[in-house]
């Protein structure tokens, strides 16, 4: 008897093999994340708030960059380097930038070079090609297209006129992408004689040329402006096209259209997810906004908005690769420019409604994304249960997410307790580092079969299983130095499996899941599983059986895992700390402070130089991007106060300047002040990447900051301080405040959970740091005369807060 098919069984045929679309598009969404996502997050974002407020574009370096990478070459033919993808994986890769990005611009920049590139391509004269084509393909020039007069082309007052063998040029085009900045333009003028559309290449310094700025309400950072002419002579090598360039232009136009609405859909995707986490918090009434039915009803329409617009885009993009398309005009391209112009509008006004207040300061992103998307624009139950089961939908989808996220980011801590407990057990006798290491050990509970090391001498059977530890880490720290050396073992030194019993055994378990996931790291391997791949795929230059024993400790922790066709793949939630960004230099330096900090207690060796406690070194980059994207318009009066003539940002960390670069990066416009200790150069350094600002090095004295260092914020890391270095730390940098300025600390932020809190400490201490009693810095702070006390955020996935106060005006 055959049996009784399901409903979905009937309706949801395939072929067997049969690919979607949306399959297609999460592959290559994942590719962009992995290869340019720590690009845009640790390159082209810093210093976007304040770009945008200054009216800057961004750094042609960063152009560059992107060139380096293979950004620019990604949908270029492979002849002239590049990679020959189609125009849907392009689109998804400009989508997903525009998403990442915090300039929604910086896709739209990105676009349009490679579709300049093309059109030079497309004209198929060598000398043109051979001149232009490397250097745009690998960022060295930027070149935009200019045809907009607001008149019919047949009736352009751009003209050109061919004198003997040289073309000259009159007119003025506007409206220009990237005019500010660009090395050459594609530009389209009428021929006097023909009357027919002519293209040619103009490069910025031609004599006659004259680039003007424009001042537009909103896309401020990507340098619109126009070009005039005047009397410009060019020789014929210069001419694109010598006839009907308006067939030209269409087909660029097509595909512009398309390209726009990418980036659209980008910004709509980053704006949706930024506003749900920012009402997150939120309680009216006793209740979290985003639980009231209205505000469910919102958040459907916002993500019903972004999946019609989505619908529409894809399906131009997929249309590209239609043998039967027509080259000069797309109506699903015209169709879905229009369509997610209108959507973004939409969103555009839920979320100013959503916002309130908020939504109309500059100082948030909500008010800029109004403005910009403008700037886009001219380049099942009832209706409203569907709205709302979206709106639920999409709030837990979300949530969910962050929820997965921070859940992998704490279970790859928690693998830290039990490395903490195994180093506190094998520790021996006293030092500096006894009392932390035996809070460990007492922490782990009764059922640990080992007892504190201390006074009391243990008996011979935990002292046969202390040797077992010690020897288990001596095994787990040979393994790390050799990777760090280069000389990688053939396989992965013998683990945990059945050396213990009871508690210490699933202590061991998490230690040495510990110690594959930071040497996953520091060789790139856990990175590679981004992706699924086999062992061998996933190995590079690692030995294959040791890679395997890797990735296998990683899947007995659940830090990877394995599918039914034997490849591999990191935990969902770990994807944003590894794909590059302020929050995977934070992962990093937790792992690596790790196990560094296990080999100085393995070691008996006191704090090495360079190691950095929490919130200071490769931990202070999400610090500083929390600092200036949710918390500058919450620290009342400091983004008026950072513009003053003379203003500075005061860095105590005395990281070797890491604390004091991540400042720079993020406010680049604010010389930052770094106090450090007389190992580090007293010299000023520039910061780049597109974007970077000035840090000036002064060696650390007894004082501290002085009281006519003029800053506007102050930004003293707490762990590193202690307890007796704390106030008087605290009593200078008020002092050298401006009258409303901030104090900021950046505190430790320990788990709960006594293992987990006795491990922080503990690795705190071998750092060289400590965590502040409860209270203890927000009392220093209020005997200073400081007003406005509060931890104003806090992390508990990065195990960190921040704790501001600001002196009275």
């Amino acid at each position: 008897m055959t049996a009784r098919a399901h409903a979905a069984d009937v309706m949801n045929r395939a072929h067997p093999g049969h690919r979607t679309l949306d399959a297609e598009v999460e592959q290559v969404r994942r590719e962009a994340r992995r290869r340019f996502g720590g690009f845009v997050l640790d390159v082209a974002n810093p210093g976007s708030h304040f770009r945008n407020k200054e009216r800057r574009p961004l750094d042609n370096r960063v152009f560059e960059q992107a060139g380096a990478l293979g950004l620019l070459g990604f949908s270029l033919p492979a002849e002239i380097g590049g990679e020959g993808r189609d125009k849907l994986a392009w689109g998804v890769v400009v989508e997903e930038v525009a998403r990442l990005s915090r300039d929604p611009g910086f896709a739209v920049l990105l676009d349009i070079s490679v579709e300049i590139t093309e059109l030079i391509l497309s004209s198929g004269t060598p000398e043109l090609i051979e001149a232009y084509v490397p250097d745009l393909v690998a960022g060295r020039r930027f070149g935009v297209q200019g045809a907009y007069e607001s008149r019919d082309p047949y009736d352009y007052r751009s003209t050109a006129r061919l004198d003997g063998d040289t073309w000259v040029l009159n007119g003025a085009k506007r409206f220009l992408a990237g005019a500010a900045f660009a090395d050459l333009f594609v530009l389209f003028l009428r021929d006097e004689a023909s009357n027919d559309m002519l293209a040619f290449l103009v490069e910025k310094d031609d004599p006659g040329v004259t680039p003007v700025s424009m001042d537009t309400m909103g896309m401020h950072t990507m340098g619109l402006g126009q070009v005039i002419l005047h009397e410009v002579r060019l020789p014929r090598t210069r001419l694109l096209w010598r006839a009907d360039a308006l067939s030209e232009l269409n087909t660029y136009a097509r595909i512009r259209r398309t390209m726009s609405a990418c980036g659209v859909l980008g910004a709509l995707d980053g704006v949706i997810e930024n506003c749900v986490e920012a009402l997150s918090a939120r309680r009216r009434g006793g209740r979290r906004v985003l639980d009231y039915p209205n505000v469910e009803r919102s958040v459907g329409e916002l993500r019903m908005l972004l999946q019609s617009a989505r619908a529409s885009v894809y399906r131009a993009l997929d249309g590209t690769r239609s043998p039967d398309r027509d080259p000069y005009f797309d109506e699903f391209a015209t169709v879905a420019k229009h369509h997610a112009s209108e959507c973004a509008l939409r969103v555009g006004q839920l979320v100013m409604s959503l916002q309130g207040g908020e939504a109309y300061m500059s100082a948030f992103p909500w008010e800029r994304f109004m403005r910009d998307i403008l700037g886009l624009i001219s380049g099942q139950g009832s209706q409203e249960m569907l709205l709302m089961q979206l709106g639920q939908r999409t709030i837990v989808g979300l949530e969910g997410r962050r929820v997965r996220e921070e859940a992998a980011e704490r279970a790859v801590a928690k693998l830290a307790d039990g490395w903490w407990a195994l180093h506190a057990v094998a520790h021996e006798g006293g030092g500096e580092f006894a009392d932390a290491a035996r809070a460990v050990v007492a922490a782990t509970g009764p059922a640990t079969v080992v007892a504190a090391s201390g006074p009391a001498a243990p008996g011979a059977g935990d002292a046969e299983v202390r040797g077992a530890v010690a020897a288990l880490l001596d095994r787990a720290h040979a393994l790390v130095a050799a990777v760090r050396a280069g000389r990688p073992p053939e396989a992965l030194p013998e683990g945990p499996a059945g050396l213990f019993e009871g508690r210490l055994a699933g202590l061991s378990e998490g230690a040495w899941g510990l110690l594959a996931c930071g040497v996953a790291r520091e060789t790139g391997l856990l990175a590679r599983l981004l992706q699924p791949c086999t062992a061998r795929e996933a190995a590079g230059d690692l030995p294959p059986a040791l890679a395997e024993g890797l990735l296998e400790a990683l899947v007995g922790v659940s830090v990877a895992h394995r599918d039914g066709e034997g490849r591999y793949a990191v935990a969902e939630g770990l994807e944003r700390v590894l794909i590059g960004g302020p929050r995977a230099s934070a992962f990093a330096a937790r792992l690596r402070r790790a196990l560094d900090g296990g080999a100085r207690l393995r070691g008996g060796k006191p704090k090495a130089d360079g190691a950095a406690p929490a919130g200071c070194g490769g931990e202070a980059a999400p610090l500083a991007d929390a600092l200036v994207n949710s918390l500058l318009g919450r620290l009342e009066g400091l983004p008026g106060l950072l513009d003053r003539p003379g203003a500075q940002v005061g860095c105590a960390a005395g990281d070797g300047g890491r604390s004091a670069v991540e400042l720079a990066r993020h406010i680049p416009f604010v010389p930052v002040l770094a106090l450090e200790p007389e190992t580090v150069a007293a010299d000023a350094v520039q910061v780049g990447g597109g974007g970077g600002g000035e840090v000036r090095v002064r060696v650390a004295g007894p004082a501290g900051f002085a009281e006519g260092d003029r800053l506007a914020l102050a930004w003293l890391p707490a762990a590193g301080l202690s307890a007796g270095e704390l106030r008087p730390a605290v009593e200078a940098a008020v002092a050298a405040l401006l009258p409303g300025g901030w104090v900021v600390l950046p505190c430790p932020l320990p788990p709960k959970r006594p293992l987990g809190a006795a491990a922080a400490r503990l690795d705190l201490a071998l750092a060289g740091g400590r965590v502040p009693d409860d209270g203890e810095v927000e009392g220093v702070l209020a005997a200073a005369g400081l007003g406005h006390v509060r931890a104003a955020w806090d992390d508990a996935a990065l195990g960190l807060r921040l704790v501001a106060a600001r002196r009275p005006a």
